[in-house]
């Protein structure tokens, strides 16, 4: 018995709560529909009693309903995106390196722009030159001979085979000349495509042996700016999507996807995406923190006050509406949520949404509904 009067004022007082708020504090008024909020407690408890003992509920003008407050939503589209952060990165990074030993001649300053074929590194030519010109004697004189024996042959006082070794001999000075003119060649090392000297490069006077780095070029045009996108996300992506991306440095870029991952990171299961940036300036640095949002198809959607979400019985997160004066619990999903509220659909084009005194109603249950007038909880009108 103590329970069902406890349960009466509880009721009583949150409709007195309700009506308070719903008429801003009027309090004449108030008074009265307290006196109706608990006429109508006292009815429902009838009503519960009846229909225990088999009999039909009245409705009758003291039984109207749970006092609630209502906002008519109507659906707007509302376009969504995929938010991450990434990082800016150059399109191409290469360590030039020399194929031959020799001391450094030329070598590049750090932060220089260069272009493709631009001179990096020159290496001295050394002995090479001397190599060459004994090689080049050598040659002529196995020519000499080859065509001498050659003569004699033709006359048969040489053979053959004689006349064949001079040829032969002849014909490997002049790959040894062929192979010299290549590391001298080489000695020159060049620009591979457009770019900047980044990092530390060979000094003057310095050995370089094969393999050492002359410089390091890098690509910033275009800039890629690679982010990681979850696996339930990722099939939303299509290559040549735009993208926009900010940057800690304060600019903002457009570009588009040109890399999506195959296979997910084992660990964090996400996929590796890449969006080029066109940079022709170099204004964009490399390695430099970004927001990356992508745009997606836009949704018809509600916007709502973040206090009008509920959750049901199974813990789904939802909203209570009105539907022919009865309170119907609808799950939605959220799309967005700022300061003004929160996008959500699943709610069709047109819904009277309770957004006062909805966690007081369940399915079912019968609605007196006041409109919603102004902007109620900072929820746009």
């Amino acid at each position: 018995m103590l329970n069902g009067v406890f349960k009466l004022l509880v009721a009583a007082a949150i409709a007195f709560g309700i009506v308070t708020y719903v008429t801003g504090g009027d309090y004449g008024q108030v008074k009265v529909a307290a006196e109706e909020a608990m006429d109508q407690a006292m009815a429902r408890k009838r009503d519960r009693q009846a229909m225990a003992e088999g009999e039909p509920a009245t409705e009758t003008p003291e039984n109207p309903g749970i006092e609630v407050v209502t906002k008519r939503s109507r659906s707007k589209p509302l376009a969504s995106s995929l938010k991450m952060t990434g990082a800016t990165e150059a399109s191409r990074r290469v360590e030039v390196r020399a194929e031959t030993s020799g001391v450094v001649a030329l070598a590049p300053r750090k932060g220089t722009r260069v272009r493709q074929g631009d001179l990096l590194c020159r290496q001295q030519i050394g002995a090479r030159k001397a190599r060459r010109e004994a090689s080049v004697a050598r040659l002529q004189q196995a020519l000499v001979e080859a065509r001498a024996q050659q003569t004699l042959a033709n006359k048969g006082l040489a053979s053959a085979n004689n006349t064949s070794a001079k040829k032969a001999d002849a014909e490997v000075l002049r790959s040894e000349i062929m192979q010299i003119d290549v590391e001298i060649g080489q000695l020159e090392i060049r620009a591979p495509f457009d770019g900047v000297i980044e990092g530390e490069s060979a000094e003057i006077g310095s050995l370089l042996q094969p393999g050492g780095v002359c410089a390091t070029v890098v690509d910033p045009n275009p800039l890629k700016i690679a982010g990681y996108v979850p696996e339930f996300e990722i099939g939303k992506l299509r290559l040549g999507d735009r993208a926009t991306a900010s940057l800690v440095t304060g600019e903002r870029v457009g570009g588009i996807i040109t890399y999506i991952a195959q296979t997910a990171d084992a660990a964090t299961r996400t996929f590796e995406v890449e969006i080029d940036v066109p940079n022709p300036d170099y204004r964009l640095r490399d390695a430099v923190t970004a927001r990356i949002e992508i745009p997606l198809d836009s949704k018809p959607a509600h916007r709502l006050p973040q206090s009008a979400l509920t959750l049901n019985g199974d813990g789904t997160i939802g909203v209570m509406i009105s539907d022919r004066g009865q309170a119907a619990f609808r799950a939605v999903d959220i799309l967005r949520d700022d300061d003004d509220g929160v996008w959500v659909t699943g709610l069709g084009n047109d819904v009277e949404v309770i957004v006062v005194g909805q966690e007081y109603v369940s399915e079912g249950s019968l609605l007196k509904a006041t409109p919603q007038s102004g902007n109620i909880l900072g929820t746009p009108s």
